[in-house]
């Protein structure tokens, strides 16, 4: 493919500073010197400041916005993107990067850069909770905790995510869940340590939910535990990152359009690797082919 106007957005605190900084303005130049007529970088300190440059690129004729971080990088830019039809494309520098791996890129900056100047455009869901868009995976309970340890650590990566996973789970106290998937009848949880609702088929950082999961096909995938059968299906951790975690001993996995959640208690929520305040309702929908996005077409093996 060819693009007129390409902007990227590239988060600093992603990875090693300048040195990766240099490597990947100077993969752009090699590989998409016949692919796009005009490059021009940004670089966004928060949100807010990434919301605007996006609606400045947007403004400016940009035909595809590629996004240079994590997953909670990516989120910001694709979400600001939905309904626009300019494309995102990805380029990996996160710990978990689930939405690259899903699309089978490789997760070395440069290898992926090459990747997409011979990519092809596909469409991409995305979830909503609550209002709140996220494009990779969110979670209500332990999983969503864990989240708040893993912050406070200084590495990154699946490591720090099991120790943090392991320092939270005695501690975790459950609150009673009542479900309701689509037009079905609604279901009680009394005791779930693990609630995971996937857009894509992992978390991150090689953990699948869904290996077979479709990004496009307007349903998302539930994964849940019971505390009781936690000891179990931690032991069994490695199935996750070979067959998904839909093949755990005793998981629960639904696929659904529309969620309904009824919680007793507002508590924050995990969305792409952010933690977001919540009501004690929680409404899940699918917004089908909310986006455009660039992906390889011989992907990474």
């Amino acid at each position: 493919m060819r693009f007129r106007k390409v902007r990227i957005l590239y988060n600093r605190r992603s990875g090693p500073g300048v040195s990766r900084f240099l490597r990947i303005e100077d993969a752009f130049s090699r590989f998409w010197a016949g692919v796009a007529d005009d490059i021009a970088w940004y670089f966004p300190a928060s949100r807010e400041e990434s919301d605007r440059q996006i609606r400045h690129a947007l403004d400016d004729g940009a035909d595809l916005i590629v996004a240079c971080g994590g997953d909670g990088t990516v989120s910001t830019i694709g979400s600001a993107l939905a309904g626009t039809g300019v494309p995102l494309a990805v380029v990996p520098l996160g710990s978990g990067n689930g939405l690259a791996r899903h699309f089978r890129q490789s997760l070395h900056p440069v290898r992926a850069i090459e990747e997409l100047a011979q990519g092809t455009v596909v469409p991409l869901d995305m979830g909503r909770v609550n209002g709140h868009p996220f494009l990779v995976s969110a979670s209500i309970a332990w999983d969503a905790e864990l989240v708040r340890a893993y912050d406070r650590l200084p590495m990154r990566g699946i490591g720090s995510y099991i120790l943090a996973g392991a320092a939270t789970l005695p501690d975790y106290t459950p609150q009673p869940l009542e479900v309701s998937l689509d037009d079905s009848p609604p279901e009680a949880f009394d005791d779930i340590f693990l609630f995971t609702v996937g857009n894509v088929s992992g978390w991150g950082g090689g953990a699948l939910i869904d290996p077979d999961a479709d990004a496009a096909d307007g349903r998302m995938e539930m994964l849940a535990g019971r505390r009781r059968d936690a000891p179990r299906m931690l032991a069994d951790i490695a199935i996750v990152f070979r067959k998904g975690g839909k093949t755990l001993p005793r998981a629960i996995f639904r696929t659904f359009s529309r969620m309904t959640i009824q919680r007793q208690k507002a508590q924050s929520i995990q969305l792409d690797g952010e933690l977001v305040p919540a009501d004690a309702t929680l409404e899940f929908s699918v917004e089908t082919h909310a986006l455009r996005i660039l992906v390889p077409d011989k992907p990474t093996p």
